[in-house]
């Protein structure tokens, strides 16, 4: 039983372009928002000039991740794939 749940847990339902490639899309697509959301959040509250700055910086800095993972992306799973095409040689 416990393997029939495992083999029904790993099954794939989409190809691994198609998984990278949705991933690399929703990474960029998140970006705006959160850039956007977070300067308009920022801007309504009080905050003095240290707090804008800080806040600025930590905005800049979670979009920059958003955008460098969707690059990362397929890089990455190429890498996984030479690994694991090795490990079956």
């Amino acid at each position: 039983m416990k393997h029939q749940v495992a083999e029904w847990l790993t099954r794939r339902i989409t190809k691994d372009s198609f998984d990278r490639k949705l991933g690399q899309i929703v990474c960029f697509i998140a970006a705006i928002p959160v850039f956007a959301l977070s300067m308009w959040k920022l801007t309504r509250l009080h905050l003095g000039e240290a707090e804008f700055f800080l806040g600025t910086l930590l905005t800049i800095a979670l979009t920059l991740l958003f955008i460098i993972l969707g690059v990362l992306l397929p890089i990455a799973s190429a890498v996984q794939h030479q690994g694991s095409d090795r490990q079956s040689s």
